[in-house]
């Protein structure tokens, strides 16, 4: 399957299947536990209708919209993942060039794979960053700083994965990074030997927003490590509040479910809310 024949999200997803190794593919497609939520996630966004008003002289059509203070030239933006590098050696940069491309916003995640500063230098657009909160608050402050100086204009905590999840799938194989696979997970490789010349032949892969934590070859942390020992379980208001005065500019929430968090959000000061439940892969 070419790329030049995926027509929908579900042609994309078949060509994944049918290119990366199963630990790899699952790890994008799956969820925690039984998957409950993410199947309820996509039956949600199945049984939303959009009804139209016609007649409204659509001769000269104008997408544009303002997000968080950022004019977007569509009303959608590519959401920080993480990883992106273990999907597509291009990674990040590719997502940074087409949302320069199409005038709209793009965000990098703390487990990205691509520094902030190379992902500004790319797209002239909009960028967010996704953050995780800390135990160490020096780093939650370098990690901000960092941001400004390179340009960020979004700062978006991510409050909807205080801890790893139960990623089921990921055990079958021994999925992990760094990689620890089982046998029925390095028999899947075999079986795709093209992404292993292409991890091979690119640079070495590694996470720039946490050099020195986390990383590939083993010698600091894994990404299960990072999620149980390095981020705070006792975040609160009080905590998201003081980053919200140290920001000082767009500030977003992202994992509120509720009406009221919504509401205390903005009375924080937070200039933005991202609808989530982090698609059901970690809760």
């Amino acid at each position: 399957m070419r790329l030049s024949q995926c027509q929908n999200f579900h042609d994309f997803r078949r060509m994944a299947r049918q290119r990366l190794p199963g630990p790899i593919f699952n790890y994008i497609d799956g969820a925690a536990d039984d998957e409950t939520t993410y199947r309820r996630n996509t039956e949600a966004f199945e049984a939303c209708d959009l009804v139209p008003d016609v007649l409204r002289g659509v001769a000269d059509v104008d997408m544009s919209v303002t997000v968080m203070g950022q004019k977007l030239a569509m009303p959608v933006y590519c959401s920080p993942t993480a990883l992106q590098r273990l999907f597509h050696h291009d990674g990040e940069r590719a997502v940074a060039a087409a949302a320069g491309k199409f005038g709209t916003m793009f965000g990098v995640s703390s487990l990205g794979t691509v520094s902030l500063e190379e992902a500004r230098q790319i797209s002239g657009g909009p960028q967010v960053y996704q953050f995780y909160f800390h135990k160490d608050r020096g780093l939650n402050r370098d990690m901000m700083a960092r941001a400004k100086a390179a340009g960020v204009q979004v700062m978006m905590l991510t409050v909807d994965s205080i801890t790893g999840g139960n990623r089921e799938r990921d055990k079958r194989t021994g999925f992990a990074i760094p990689f620890r696979l089982n046998l029925a997970g390095i028999a899947q490789f075999a079986i795709k030997p093209a992404w292993a010349i292409n991890y091979a032949t690119h640079e070495r892969f590694r996470l720039p927003q946490l050099d020195g934590h986390v990383d590939m070859g083993g010698g600091a942390m894994s990404i299960s490590r990072y999620f149980t020992e390095m981020l705070d379980p006792a975040m609160t208001w009080d905590d998201v509040a003081a980053m919200v005065r140290e920001w000082g500019g767009q500030f977003c929430l992202k994992g509120i479910m509720s009406v009221e968090d919504a509401r205390r959000a903005v009375d924080i000061g937070c200039t933005g809310i991202v609808l989530s439940n982090h698609g059901g892969r970690q809760l």
